[in-house]
């Protein structure tokens, strides 16, 4: 029979690394100035470098505007890019350092070709962000920055300097090849599970475990479906838990698989030392993953529709692929997880504050509410009070009103009397013969009805002036009346406002 189908790490996971790198490392022994410190050797583990072309040491000398005694590579162009009038006062302090203290990353430094630019008042903390920069800058003064970036690493080449080139990364290890061995397996995911038979009948065919039977001894896994093989014989002692055609499906049938191997009842015991019984007569299972070629002597003796159905897939495609899927399902999970528990967090917080204003503004309706009913009990009371105000003084109204008419009608009936009594005077009179008695009495007749005619216009005149006080009295109380009105408005509305 084949061997075991589960993918062990050695099988399916190979580690390889590649023929070559782009880059390499070397350890040697350096010789360093460190004239601070008085050593006189030192151990430097730095990345190679490679020495700056011709044609950047020529970009070098025509950015930094040197004559021909710097034009050839070497020692004479580095030295010349150095001292150019863009880099000497950089470079003159970086010869005074150790190479300790050019690798530290505590010292601070401007960029020489950003002198009088808009960046030159940036630091940078260390050499390596600097030569970064140097590098990556490819609008203003790029040629300069790209001469002074060459110029720096091939001084901290000669320096023994740690320093990374722009673009290369430090690295010491090779990690796992990204293409994983594939594999095809039975899909769905089954177990087989051996030695299922159990005696031989009158026919001297085998009987042994039925489907419900089988599932309910790994009940404690998810199997879906049972089946047994059968042949010329009867039960041949073969049978299958078959599992869910899913990832989950297929893990659980690993974790079964798992389960016989650690209790030393997998494949491999099963064909090399079959141990049939246990003490007490019980027969004892064995099972793994199903192959191909379990399942094709399985179906040895099966024809047609009691042939057992399966395929062959891609491990990667069925199961691996899948898995990167859960495990970022998992992630967006577990997030959705805790910002679902954070909004029920909130809901509860904002349905205990509902909870809490509601009961607030029942209390504080109900509070309104008395003090409404108090407020119109109170307006009720100041309304009859003001309504018997006002008839009092209506009455006070009508009884100078009708004084003023019983003391002009009094005044009517005196005036009336004098004219009748001058008149029954002057008709005695003219009967004796006193023409100049009646002139009397015409002339007094036209003194009084001049006189009443100047006392009906003074009349006017006064009645008129009153109803202009009246008027205005009234007008004003109504324009106290409005702004007593809006200033109850107003208090009303900061009252509100306050407690809203």
């Amino acid at each position: 029979m084949a061997d075991d189908p589960f993918p062990k790490l050695g099988s399916v996971y190979r580690a390889s690394r590649t023929k070559s790198n782009k880059f390499t490392r070397n350890v040697s022994d350096a010789q360093l100035n460190s004239g601070k410190t008085g050593d006189s050797e030192a151990i430097s583990i730095s990345i190679s470098w490679c020495s700056p072309n011709s044609s950047n040491q020529n970009l070098i000398q025509k950015i930094t505007n040197k004559d021909d005694t710097d034009s050839d590579t070497g020692d004479k162009s580095h030295e010349g890019s150095k001292k150019s009038k863009w880099f000497w006062k950089f470079f003159a302090n970086l010869d005074k350092l150790t190479v300790d203290e050019i690798n530290s990353q505590v010292l601070r430094w401007h960029c020489p070709a950003c002198q009088g630019g808009t960046g030159a008042i940036d630091w940078y903390h260390g050499l390596q962000p600097l030569l970064n920069h140097a590098r990556a800058t490819k609008v203003r003064r790029a040629r300069l920055h790209r001469a002074f970036a060459e110029t720096l690493e091939e001084e901290c080449y000669r320096r023994g300097a740690q320093l990374m080139r722009f673009g290369e990364s430090y690295g010491l290890w090779e990690g796992l090849d990204k293409k994983v061995k594939d594999h095809e397996i039975v899909w769905p995911p089954m177990v087989l599970i051996m030695n299922t038979k159990y005696e031989q009948d009158e026919n001297k065919k085998w009987t042994g475990m039925g489907n419900q039977e089988l599932l309910d001894c790994f009940s404690d896994y998810a199997a879906m479906k049972a089946r047994h093989s059968y042949g010329p014989h009867g039960h041949r002692g073969m049978s299958v838990l078959i599992f869910e055609a899913s990832t989950a499906g297929y893990l659980e049938s690993v974790r079964l698989h798992k389960h016989f191997r650690e209790q030393g009842r997998d494949r491999e015991a099963w064909n090399h030392c079959k141990k049939l019984f246990v003490p007490g007569g019980k027969r004892q299972l064995y099972g793994y993953l199903a192959s191909r070629e379990d399942l094709d002597v399985f179906n040895k003796h099966s024809r047609g529709k009691s042939k057992l159905k399966f395929e062959m897939k891609s491990y990667q495609e069925m199961v691996e692929s899948k898995i990167k899927h859960i495990n970022e399902d998992g992630q967006q999970l577990g997030f959705f997880k805790d910002m679902i528990a954070k909004e029920q967090l909130k809901s509860k917080v904002f349905a205990d504050t509902l909870c809490k204003v509601t009961d607030k503004l029942r209390k504080t309706t109900e509070e309104n509410h008395v003090v409404r009913e108090r407020t119109k009990e109170h307006h009720q009371q100041n309304k009859e009070e003001m309504d018997a105000q006002e008839a009092f003084f209506l009455d006070q109204m009508q009884i100078i009103h009708q004084a003023i008419a019983a003391k002009e009608d009094e005044f009517a009936k005196s005036q009336q009397a004098k004219r009748e009594a001058i008149s029954a005077n002057g008709g005695s009179s003219a009967k004796e013969g006193g023409n100049n008695i009646m002139e009397n009495i015409s002339s007094f007749m036209k003194s009084q009805d001049k006189d009443m005619g100047k006392f009906e216009a003074e009349r006017d005149k006064i009645l008129k002036m009153h109803e202009e006080k009246e008027l205005a009295l009234k007008k004003k109380q109504w324009q106290e009346q409005v702004q007593l009105a809006k200033e109850l408005e107003n208090e009303l509305t900061q009252l509100m406002n306050k407690h809203a």
